[in-house]
């Protein structure tokens, strides 16, 4: 359940890339895996679904932590952060460790409720070449390094994704920023139960060493605009297209394959001048195949988020393909919402409801090009029978998610689910 995550650090001129201390050297009490098990948030653990969850806390002067706040939990609103935060009694600091820290000072306390065999690995690490591309900016100019320390999942085929960033030196440069853009061009072997691949967490420590001689140096490859590939494209390929662009020999013997592109963005947002960054297996066809299917995506605006044109900006887009997509599986990635109701909206659907308490209802619908879903269907609703389902469903036009994802996977064209959680209201107190 608890994972640590071992890996050699490979030195660069400008990249140092390994795991965290172990556990042992920090702590001197910590959860067992019986208490781990025990805290997994009941509905979670009903439903076989896994998570994490990360609190910042203050030390205590007996080396326990308190005032813990939840900093990060996935998936959110599951009840792994509050099941962390329960634990907190149980974490007492390591005096001897060779970093320990002073009462008063904040640490970070990290859990995974995951369970798996065989923990995933590294195929291929960034190169200082790759570390300098996405170096911030500012940071850069000024001849400054950090460090950051990032926890993402690992899919089944190998991508990384759902990156969150768990610690940065100096605070306010964005090394974790810089850490999770490089995330794409990552590849792992994914951790497997039982003989197959399953989704895993992994902390990943990187380390921004600046060159000698390099203070405020200005460098052709961080000069490079920077536009993500998880976002609501305009046009974007589907499972469907990811599927019928499968390398021919790969999809003869039913092998999977990852590839990420370096591309460039043009003024009517097609990307142009893609060039391989990362390919496994190699000579299997995969980049070429991916290369083909760059050619689907048009970006949504003509400017980035710092409002600059998008001509000449660059996205590093990961491409996975899947053997599963052949059999006519719907193999697609996990979203992140680009767009939701606004709360007036939300108010003005379910407002006029006789309902009180809680309301819950799920909806299946199936994401079209630019993130729209359509062909929503109602899975469940609580209360039943009072207008809940119609009132979801009517909210369906104002939700927007991105159509391509961080693992590299589309969404156009699959179905996903969506929860809904309205506050109706508060019951009467009873009489009396």
């Amino acid at each position: 359940m608890r994972t640590t995550f071992v890996a050699a650090g490979v030195a660069a001129a400008a990249i140092l890339l390994g795991a965290a201390a172990p556990a042992k050297r920090m702590w001197a009490h910590r959860p067992t895996n019986a208490q781990l098990e025990a805290a997994w948030p009941s509905g979670a653990a009903k439903r076989g679904e896994p998570g994490r969850a990360a609190m910042m806390c203050k030390v205590r002067d007996d080396g326990g932590v308190g005032d813990c706040t939840v900093k990060m939990e996935s998936p959110a609103g599951a009840g792994f952060g509050p099941a962390l935060l329960a634990l907190a009694g149980e974490y007492k600091l390591d005096p001897a460790a060779p970093r320990a820290l002073r009462p008063g000072q904040d640490v970070l306390v990290q859990e995974e409720w995951y369970r798996f065999d065989t923990p995933a690995g590294w195929l291929r690490r960034p190169t200082s070449e790759d570390l300098m591309q996405v170096w911030p900016t500012k940071a850069w100019a000024k001849g400054l390094g950090g460090q950051a320390t990032i926890n993402c999942l690992v899919s089944p085929q190998g991508a990384l994704f759902d990156c969150v960033t768990t610690a940065e030196t100096p605070p306010g440069e964005h090394f974790g920023d810089a850490a999770i853009a490089l995330s794409s061009q990552f590849l792992m072997k994914p951790a497997t139960l039982k003989g197959q691949p399953i989704v895993s967490p992994v902390n990943v420590p990187i380390n921004f060493v600046m060159p000698g001689g390099s203070r405020g140096f200005t460098s052709d490859l961080n000069s490079l605009r920077m536009v993500a590939a998880t976002q609501a494209w305009l046009d974007a390929p589907s499972y469907a297209n990811v599927a019928a662009a499968y390398p021919a020999k790969a999809r003869e013997a039913k092998l999977g394959g990852r590839a990420t592109l370096d591309c460039a963005l043009n003024r009517e947002g097609r990307l142009t001048a893609c060039s391989t960054i990362t390919e496994e297996p190699r000579r299997q066809g995969f980049a070429e195949a991916a290369k083909m299917l760059a050619k689907e995506f048009r970006a949504t605006t003509t400017t980035t988020s710092d409002g600059k044109s998008i001509v000449g900006a660059h996205v590093q887009l990961p491409m996975v393909f899947d053997p599963a997509m052949l059999a006519g599986q719907q193999v697609i990635g996990k979203a992140q919402w680009a767009g939701l109701p606004s709360a007036e909206e939300t108010d003005a659907a379910f407002g006029k409801l006789a309902v009180t308490g809680t309301v819950h209802v799920m909806l299946t619908c199936v994401v079209q090009q630019g993130g729209r879903v359509t062909d929503c269907k109602v899975e469940r609703e609580d209360p039943a029978g009072q207008g809940v389902a119609a009132a979801a469903l009517s909210l369906a036009p104002y939700f927007r998610l991105t159509t391509w994802t961080s693992e590299g996977l589309p969404t156009v064209g699959g179905t996903i689910g969506i929860p809904l959680r309205y506050e109706g209201a508060k019951p009467d107190a009873p009489k009396g």
